[in-house]
């Protein structure tokens, strides 16, 4: 089971948060007290590895009744809940155990007075008595049945398993509706491990030792034959616990006056690894206690541990129904030197390539985020004690991306040049290409122009452009133009050889755009009369066509001919050229429809961008 979605509510801050995205390897970054340990802990109380403490409720469900998530407890009153809910992709075989398809949605609920429920979301009877015929009593299924005008068969023996399969029968053929119950035995067997790494100096390598050895140890429990034997201990220890159970239920009966009282223990073995002593030496000595070692010492095996856990549980999972393993790591580079911060990264980024693991880091370290896609950083905030989700969609636009990493850069104190990974600066001529070439990057490659490295600004076509890239340049950082295919031939224009060349700057440092001569050149006639039929109808109510725009291309300058043309027949043209071009980059849908010129200009930046500084592993090495 892959997680891919985490929403909580009345959590300590989390009071309302719903779809925070949780990806193959996800950061989850922002101020201090925002929620981020909060989301890790919600996700432990999820998959069943922490219980709720009364501290763990949001103050937003106890508090005045105009700000509260919920009501507070009263007498007449809803009591205090807890729920944290989830999203999960499901291979073939865990959709095959589960009956169902994927995605699945599951949630655990904590309710005060009531306990803690495991639920998922199922096609179920819409008659809520008959949602729940496991847990009835014979009589009750017989009772139920009689309503139901069913009768047994005479092949059947009146005990509760014939009852049990005309009910199951009848209740499938019932109307059906999409709703929360709880969830089975399978699906609680198929939820992910969780493996939980502190980074604070309360994480001893003791701790450590028992998390991964636990992880493994339930790992063994997943093989059928294991399995099996678990599943026989909690049956014979459930029909041992009949006789103290019935004699529970009798005396609440009795002293509370009830007709009925329903109590039935549900057993279930969870192995743990309890106790691990450790003990370390140094050459010529004697071992030690770890307890009685000093900060350092601890502090460079937990590192070490961490390390060698990813091979220990990698894809420790494969071929089991068991729903892999999720590891998290709260703010794991704390009090470490920058190289041990690097070994951190790349310890994550092997973790999350394994294919039954999913990695959540909690941090603010400025070099955990720069080493990841800007697409994998959820960003929490707070707003009168509150915390809210920030992320980045497959939607967003370049705006969306910039606003995103200022907001960010603002929350955690970082100047927002320093979020941008600028490791190369792409100038481009105008406002044409500025606000095109963002979306026409993402659309081909997947991930937005910052995530390589890039950082795209508008030159505007001045000197001041030009004196602002050379001073970058002294300074020792990339810069490349990304400008029109006739600017070479141009000397009139502001980023001529010429001009260039009095600026310190070479053929080499530029990358040229258009055939033959600018942006607008490289889309197809056939893109360019789609574009036009939906943005700017004709006046004369016929349709554009791909010999319309061929004609424009003969001789002279194309945009400018193909906005006269606009500004004349059509019924609303568009203001500017550059309307035209964002227009058109909107328009297209996949990654092929991303000229092939363009995204060979596309990949000679990321290549520049990748060997300015450290590279990402995301970039394609081509």
């Amino acid at each position: 089971m892959q997680l891919v979605e985490l929403g909580v509510t009345n959590f300590r801050s989390l009071a309302d948060v719903p779809g925070i995205p949780i990806h193959k390897q996800t950061i989850l970054t922002g101020h201090n007290d925002c929620g981020k340990t909060a989301t890790l802990d919600a996700l432990a109380f999820l998959l069943g590895e922490r219980n709720i403490e009364d501290s763990d409720i949001s103050r937003f469900a106890v508090g005045d009744r105009e700000r509260s998530a919920l009501p507070v407890i009263g007498d007449d009153e809803e009591p205090r809940a807890v729920t944290v809910e989830a999203r999960f992709e499901l291979s073939r075989s865990e959709a095959e155990l589960l009956q169902t398809t994927s995605p699945i949605r599951v949630r655990r609920r904590y309710v005060e007075g009531e306990g803690t429920h495991l639920e998922w979301q199922a096609r179920v009877p819409e008659r809520l008595e008959l949602r729940n015929l496991q847990a009835l009593k014979a009589q009750d299924l017989r009772a139920l049945a009689t309503d139901a005008g069913l009768k047994l068969r005479d092949d059947q023996s009146n005990v509760k398993a014939s009852w049990l399969e005309l009910l199951e029968t009848h209740s499938a053929t019932t109307t059906q509706v999409t709703d929360w119950v709880e969830a089975p035995a399978q699906l609680k067997d198929a939820l992910p491990q969780l493996l939980y790494f502190k980074g604070d100096s309360a994480e001893s390598p003791e701790a450590v030792v028992r998390g991964i050895l636990t992880a493994k140890l339930r790992e063994y429990t997943l093989h059928e034959e294991t399995r099996q034997k678990i599943t026989d201990l909690e049956a014979e220890f459930s029909e041992r616990l009949k006789e103290d159970a019935a004699l529970l239920r009798k005396l609440v009966e009795e002293r509370c006056a009830l007709d009925e009282f329903n109590l039935e223990p549900q057993i279930q073995f969870k192995p743990a690894v309890g106790r691990v002593s450790l003990a370390a030496s140094a050459r010529g000595q004697h071992p030690v206690p770890l307890t009685a070692a000093g900060a350092g010492r601890s502090r460079r095996i937990t590192l070490a541990l961490w390390e060698a856990s990813q091979q220990l549980l990698a894809d420790a999972t494969d071929g089991l129904d068991g729903g892999g393993v999720i590891i998290v790591y709260d703010e794991p580079d704390t009090h470490l030197d920058y190289d041990h911060q690097r070994r951190i990264m790349e310890m994550i980024k092997a973790s999350a390539s394994s294919s039954h693991s999913t990695v959540i880091v909690a941090t603010h370290s400025l070099n955990l985020i720069d080493g990841v896609d800007i697409q994998d950083i959820v960003h929490l905030n707070s707003r009168d004690g509150r915390a809210y989700v920030q992320s980045l969609g497959n939607s967003d636009t370049d705006e969306h991306t910039r606003r995103f990493l200022s907001n960010m850069a603002a929350s955690l104190g970082f100047r927002n040049s320093v979020l941008l990974h600028e490791k190369c600066f792409v100038a481009v001529e105008g406002a044409t290409e500025y606000a095109a070439l963002p979306a026409l990057f993402k659309l081909a490659f997947g991930y937005p122009i910052q995530s390589a490295g890039i950082a795209l600004w508008a030159c505007g076509g001045n000197d001041g452009a030009l004196n602002f890239a050379k001073f970058l340049k002294e300074h020792k950082r990339t810069v490349v133009f990304m400008v029109d295919a006739d600017s070479p031939r141009d000397k009139q224009k502001e980023f001529s050889y010429d001009r260039l060349l009095k600026q310190g700057f070479a053929e080499d440092d530029c990358l040229f755009i258009g055939a033959p001569n600018e942006l607008e050149d490289v889309f197809s006639d056939d893109q360019w009369a789609d574009t036009m039929n939906e943005q700017w109808p004709r006046s004369d109510e016929k349709q554009w066509t791909s010999h319309d725009i061929a004609v424009l291309r003969t001789e002279g300058k194309f945009s400018k001919k193909l906005h006269g043309l606009l500004y004349q027949d059509s019924v609303q043209p568009p203001r500017s050229k550059e309307d035209m071009v964002v227009a058109l980059a909107q328009r297209l849908r996949a990654p092929s429809d991303v000229p092939d010129s363009l995204v060979k200009v596309f990949k000679s930046a990321v290549k520049i961008a990748s060997g300015a500084g450290q590279p990402h592993y995301w970039v394609d090495d081509e």
